[in-house]
């Protein structure tokens, strides 16, 4: 090895201090620059949850007053009364059972279907079984399916029955039919 000039040693100092000062900024500018970005973003972020919440709380009057006037409309009218599923079931076959009589129908059978949990509903179903002509086949299923708590009709079954003689006169033929009518009611919340 050769030994360095002064010149050369000078330079080389002054080269070597350049680049140690030179990493001890970056060294100290990277993590203050990149902690500064995180506490922008942190900045900015809360800034925004902010324009959120006032954005929120201005609305407040309009939400309770959305609020009061769904209270007003009485959406537990539309479910069944009872929450227990007989009590609910019966309801379904009383309901069913005066609108098949009161239309001009003849009730052959009614049978419960076990119930199903969805949420905070509890769907109750009633299969019903008749017999009726076909304009009062029409008003009866048009009366429980307008009636009072909603009612829906499912498995939806309508056969001829074959009692037709021969050189008997054509009369209006009885029809047998045959639905599930199902009901909600609210299920009580477990605590």
């Amino acid at each position: 090895m050769r030994a360095l000039s002064k010149n050369q040693s000078r330079s080389l100092a002054i080269g070597l201090l350049i680049i140690f000062l030179m990493i001890g900024i970056l060294l100290l500018f990277i993590p203050i620059n990149m902690l500064h970005r995180h506490y922008d973003q942190s900045l900015d972020s809360l800034a925004d949850y902010l324009g959120r919440y006032r954005h929120v709380v201005a609305s407040h009057a309009e939400v309770q007053l959305a609020l009061d006037q769904v209270k007003q409309k009485n959406g537990r009218q539309h479910f069944l009364r009872n929450t227990g599923v007989a009590l609910a079931a019966s309801e379904i076959q009383e309901t069913v059972k005066s609108l098949i009589e009161v239309n001009g129908g003849k009730l052959v059978s009614m049978q419960v279907v076990p119930f199903k949990d969805d949420g905070g509903y509890r769907r109750v179903t009633v299969n019903i079984q008749f017999i009726s002509s076909l304009p009062t086949l029409r008003k009866i299923l048009y009366a429980v399916e307008t009636a009072q708590p909603y009612l829906l009709l499912d498995n939806v079954s309508i056969r001829s029955q074959a009692n037709a003689l021969k050189g008997a006169p054509v009369t209006e033929p009885e029809l047998i039919a045959q639905f599930d009518a199902s009901g909600y009611t609210l299920v009580a919340d477990k605590k």
